[in-house]
Parts: structure tokens; sequence; C-alpha cells
């Protein structure tokens, strides 16, 4: 995944992503192409990987990969129509796609016992869960169904996070964003607006401004002489 250095996704929120991942794409690459599997996932620390499962006719989990697994995890993403840009009143904009995503390539490991996949099953659904919905189920039920699947490891061995959230444009252009983000029902947009993608936009509209001065100071001073 390409990432450009202002977009890079801060540390501390890929790794608050990684502990709460969700659903994602597992892809890998088989002896027929690539494949994508959308399964939820969860950490597992001690392994240092993210587990999921899968039954065991996909062709992920009954054909060896070719290489590193990747799981796409997209956390929010919106369309940004050009007039709620402040400068749009000033300059045309054209519109664009927010968006915040972490891609994880590793080593796959696909586990095909029953307990290892009965495991993992049973850690997605407590993830989602506050209520104990799988005692009533029973176990032997429960170890049958696990005979279906396998559990399924992509360590962390790469872990790229990226924020495609306005960090280029005009302060004002993030702030009259985060304000449309809030009114449309998007507040974690808002919220990473106004908390990362505006201080680094200030910042660098800063810089710039101080540049563009010593620039105009030098040429005034060989003028001079």
């Amino acid at each position: 995944m390409y990432v450009p250095r202002h977009f890079s996704l801060p540390e501390d929120y890929a790794r608050a992503l990684l502990a709460n991942p969700g659903v994602g794409n597992l892809v890998t690459v088989i002896a027929s192409g690539p494949e994508a599997t959308m399964v939820p996932f969860y950490l597992d620390e001690e392994k240092n990987a993210l587990v999921t499962h899968l039954v065991k006719n996909n062709p992920q989990a009954a054909e060896p990969p070719r290489g590193p697994g990747l799981i796409i995890l997209d956390d929010v993403d919106a369309y940004v129509p050009p007039h709620w840009y402040a400068t749009n009143k000033v300059k045309a904009n054209v519109p664009t796609w927010d968006y915040i995503t972490i891609h994880v390539r590793g080593a796959v490991r696909i586990d095909p016992s029953p307990e290892a996949a009965l495991t993992a099953a049973c850690r997605l659904t407590e993830m989602m869960e506050t209520d104990d919905v799988l005692t009533p189920v029973g176990q032997d039920k429960l170890r049958r169904m696990a005979r279906a699947i396998v559990a399924v490891e992509v360590s962390l061995d790469e872990v790229r996070g990226k924020a495609k959230m306005s960090q280029n444009r005009h302060p004002d252009d993030i702030r009259s964003l985060a304000d449309e983000f809030e009114r449309h029902g998007e507040p974690r947009m808002a919220e990473f607006l106004r908390t990362v993608s505006l201080p680094y936009a200030e910042q660098r509209f800063a810089t710039l401004a101080r540049l563009r001065g010593a620039k105009s100071l030098g040429e005034d001073v060989r003028s001079f002489h």
C-alpha cells in the first residue's frame, strides 16, 4: 500500500485498531491466483498474530498459501463533496474520498485441529457478545461444528496504516469538513479531522508561510545590493 508521509496513520491509533480489529479481508495467493474472504479477527498478543477461522471448503483453507498473507482492515470512510470545503467559495475543488485503513502482512498458519477452530470461534463470539450465547448450544454440537472449520493465524510481520483524511488541505477546509461530518452522523471522522488532521495542516501551513517569508526577505536583500 502506498502511504505518503502526511497520510501515515499515528501509531497509537493503529495499535487501538489492531487491539479490536473487527471484520476485514483476508487475502492470500494460492495456485489459481489471489483469493479474498471477509472475516472477523481478534488479536492474539502472545502469538503476535491476528486470528480468524475459515470453513474447510474455502480454497484459502484447503490449499497452502504461496507467500505471506494480507489482511485489510478498513476503519472509517466517507465521500467528500467539494462544496464542504470552506475554500470552495474562492476556488472550485474536486470531490474525493477520505478513509482510514490498516494493512497487515505476515506468514499464514492454518491449524486444522478442531480444538484450535473452536477456540477461535469462541474468542470471536466473546468479542461481540456480552451474554453467554454458546453454553446453551452445548459442547457436543460446538465440537461437531468446529470440525467444519479451521483456525487461521496471520503474524504481524508488517503493519502499515494509512489515514487519507485531508491533511494536505487548508486548515479552514478541515474545520468545515469536520463540521459537515459531525452534522451528517460521522463523529469519528470529525474527531480525527480535528485532533490529527487539523494540527498537522496548521503546522504545515505555518512552515510554508515562514519559508515564503524567508524567500521574500532574501529577494529584498539581493535587490538592495
